[in-house]
């Protein structure tokens, strides 16, 4: 299985670099990565498929694009926390740490740091930043997990939380039957609740003074387009200060 999964990790690198090649272009820009394509990759199945989805460099999704322009305008100063973190924003991310960059995930070994999100090993007020996207709907209690962001943040620091949301009131689903994963993947089935617009109201009843932004406060309309963040798929930015 390694050697499959080592087999699978050179494909990639190799598609990434003729990626400027495959796609040359100019319709779509990637602003993760700087680079211009005719077009991005399609992402999804059947009804769900999206088009111009996937970055054919960086391998950025919508809502890291959308991330991506929001953290350009978050000033420098570390350390920050990526939790369950995104390659194609790392780097970003790692220079607001201002060298102290810590990743960190329950499952994957390819990170600085294992935990429970709903248990950092950290002390209080460790951390001036908190970069977290598309995790709480997996976790068994999601106020717990924000109790603890809140926790470890400094007094002033910021909290990025994003999460997919799909209604207008999040409906947890823990007592229903769910779908499971592939067999033997160790993650709980997904998801454990579908978040709605009051995800904001559930952030700032842990504390936090909450900003909300969408891509039309982050670009115009023609960008959006360019940059494949027109679509719901972007999401919203949710980011969270703790009060000083």
């Amino acid at each position: 299985m390694q050697f499959l999964k080592s087999f699978e990790t050179r494909l990639r690198r190799l598609r990434n670099q003729a990626s400027p090649f495959f796609y040359a272009g100019r319709a779509m820009h990637c602003p993760v990565c700087g680079r211009s394509f005719r077009r991005f990759r399609a992402a999804g199945r059947r009804r769900e498929r999206r088009v111009n989805a996937v970055c054919p460099y960086c391998a950025s999704r919508e809502r890291d694009r959308l991330a991506h322009l929001f953290l350009q305008a978050v000033g420098t100063g570390g350390p920050l926390l990526h939790i369950a973190p995104e390659a194609s924003l790392a780097p970003r991310l790692r220079e607001l740490a201002d060298g102290g960059y810590l990743s960190a995930d329950i499952l994957r070994q390819d990170v600085g740091v294992r935990f429970d999100i709903m248990a950092i090993p950290h002390p209080e007020a460790t951390f001036h930043g908190i970069y977290c996207s598309h995790v709480l709907q997996d976790v068994k209690d999601d106020q717990q997990a924000l109790a603890e962001i809140f926790r470890v943040l400094k007094r002033g620091g910021w909290a990025i939380v994003n999460v997919p949301v799909h209604t207008q009131r999040t409906v947890d689903h823990q007592d229903a039957p769910l779908k499971p994963r592939q067999p033997g993947d160790p993650r709980p089935p997904e998801h454990l609740r579908t978040y709605g617009t009051d995800f904001a109201e559930r952030m700032a009843g842990a504390g936090f003074t909450m900003q909300v932004a969408t891509a039309n406060d982050l670009a115009k309309p023609a960008e959006q387009r360019r940059m494949g963040i027109a679509s719901a798929a972007a999401g919203s930015i949710y980011c969270g200060t703790k009060p000083a």
